[in-house]
């Protein structure tokens, strides 16, 4: 039977998607590791590279945005219970909010919609009450 090792283990997680640390920590924890093994493998992730909050936030982000059309708001709350530091989720929101161009979304997402219902479908994808 092969030792159980945590880089391993992270780095297979690693490989479908990027991840938050706080997501890396709770998956090594479910897997039976300790606190000492599972920092020590975040710093080393961190430190190679293949661990970086600001740059998940940003892709997360992005994506959410351009791709599955969510709102600032939703994102944030997401990137929230992810784990990621509240500053870091707003530095990436407005990074992304720069890039983008969010009442062209808007205009497709409510497209053959009542002005009510495109505010209320709007504001339930975390567009805010703009």
């Amino acid at each position: 039977m092969r030792k159980k090792n945590p880089i391993n283990d992270a780095l297979r997680l690693l490989k479908f998607r990027i991840r938050s640390e706080k997501e890396i920590y709770l998956r090594l924890k479910d897997k039976g590791y300790n606190d000492e093994e599972i920092k020590k493998t975040i710093e080393e992730l961190k430190s190679k590279g293949f661990l970086d909050d600001e740059k998940f936030a940003y892709l997360y982000a992005y994506d959410s945005l351009t791709l599955k059309k969510k709102g600032p708001f939703l994102i944030k709350r997401e990137l929230l219970n992810l784990g990621v530091d509240e500053y870091i989720i707003d530095d990436a929101i407005s990074k992304v909010l720069s890039e983008v161009d969010i009442e062209q979304i808007k205009r497709e997402l409510v497209k053959d919609m009542d002005a009510r219902k495109a505010r209320e479908y709007l504001y339930r994808r975390g567009f805010g009450g703009e």
